[in-house]
């Protein structure tokens, strides 16, 4: 009786967490796809072969889910550290003397944002809140909100962000590698093995990052979690620890569940909502594309900094994929984390106040569409 009560909580306890057969369904695939990106030198790496396999999965209708909110907070608050241990002096000082024209560049990727969402709006008839939401260049799940607030099509909003991720994530890297040489980190994670600290600096530093990533996401600050833990790896990594990175193994456990979960969250369900805007869905990723790529080139001629940095950094992908990219290409990782972070918050203050300016002036014009208080 006593061993049969125990058996019951322990499940309400796995089924509390969010774990199940779905979820290691999921990460099964995710890993498989990594594993064979690995293994034959998929460009992106193992987020794209996470995201390949688990993503094809979905759409041949496997019963996969998302990983439970929990473990994608770890994965991100890891990949924070990751990037927080490269973090000196020297490339500070690189973030600092490109934010100027970094600045104008974000400012730019905002603005063609808007400039699409109108354009979407006036072709299709698309309502300017699911335009406004779906054509913003990232925070896929604060817009899906944003859309629904003001009224517009959530499952449509989400199936425009899904295209544009995707199609970003999986061009990027072949651009990369088809035209630039790989950037000076490539050849210094080629010349050899970097430097770990021990198990016990390095326990401190994943319960430390963990604890701050999770409280600062009650700050309801972009990205909280992600920055909180970079910053703490730099402070301890340059006061104490004094590694040249971290465990390979924090990487891969980033790399796979991130992509493992965009990749299940790519449905039959999601190609049924994106069908009817198909075209402009379509043509609005090309815009991006298009727009990145020029973007890229003017913050090369701006800055000096290598291309595939770039290249990486004005892409309208997802913050997290894009920063992974960075790494696996071979770019200057806390600059790139630097502007889509920075993409965030933007987006998070403008998009919304002009969203609802836009639906007030043109009330008349898109009847049905009613704003909340």
């Amino acid at each position: 009786m006593v061993m049969r009560e125990c058996g019951r909580q322990a499940g309400a306890l796995v089924h509390k967490a969010g774990f199940s057969w779905r979820l290691a369904l999921t990460l099964l695939l995710g890993g498989l796809g990594a594993a064979l990106a690995q293994r034959y030198h998929l460009p992106g790496g193992m987020i794209i072969g996470a995201m390949a396999i688990t993503g094809a999965a979905s759409l041949l209708g496997a019963p996969l889910v998302n990983p439970p909110s929990w473990m994608r907070r770890v994965a991100r608050i890891v990949l924070g550290l990751t990037i927080g241990a490269t973090v000196t002096l020297a490339t500070l000082r690189t973030v600092a003397a490109a934010m100027g024209p970094v600045l104008l560049i974000i400012v730019a990727m905002v603005g063609a944002g808007l400039l699409v969402a109108r354009i979407i709006h006036r072709v299709t008839g698309m309502s300017l809140a699911t335009a406004f939401s779906g054509a913003a260049p990232g925070v896929l799940s604060a817009m899906v909100a944003l859309a629904e607030d003001l009224g517009g099509d959530g499952p449509v909003v989400a199936s425009l962000h899904l295209v544009r991720l995707v199609s970003i994530m999986l061009l990027i890297p072949s651009l990369a590698r088809a035209f630039f040489e790989p950037a000076a980190a490539v050849a210094l994670t080629a010349s050899g093995p970097a430097e770990t600290a021990g198990f016990w600096p390095l326990a401190v530093l994943l319960v430390v990052g963990i604890a701050g990533g999770l409280l600062a996401t009650r700050t309801g600050v972009p990205a909280g979690d992600l920055l909180a833990s970079l910053a703490i790896a730099a402070v301890l990594n340059a006061a104490w620890i004094q590694a040249s990175a971290t465990p390979v193994t924090w990487r891969i456990f980033a790399q796979w569940v991130i992509g493992s979960g965009l990749g299940a969250s790519i449905s039959r369900k999601t190609l049924r909502a994106f069908q009817p805007f198909a075209v402009a869905g379509l043509t609005m990723t090309a815009f991006f594309l298009a727009a990145g790529l020029a973007l890229a080139w003017l913050l090369w001629r701006l800055t000096g900094l290598d291309p595939v940095t770039c290249l990486v950094a004005s892409a309208a992908g997802g913050a997290e994929t894009m920063i992974i990219l960075a790494g696996e290409l071979g770019g200057d990782v806390p600059l790139v984390t630097a502007v889509h972070v920075t993409r965030q918050i933007l987006i998070l203050l403008v998009v919304p106040f002009l969203a609802r300016g836009a639906l007030r002036g043109n009330k008349e014009k898109t009847p049905g569409v009613q704003e909340n208080p």
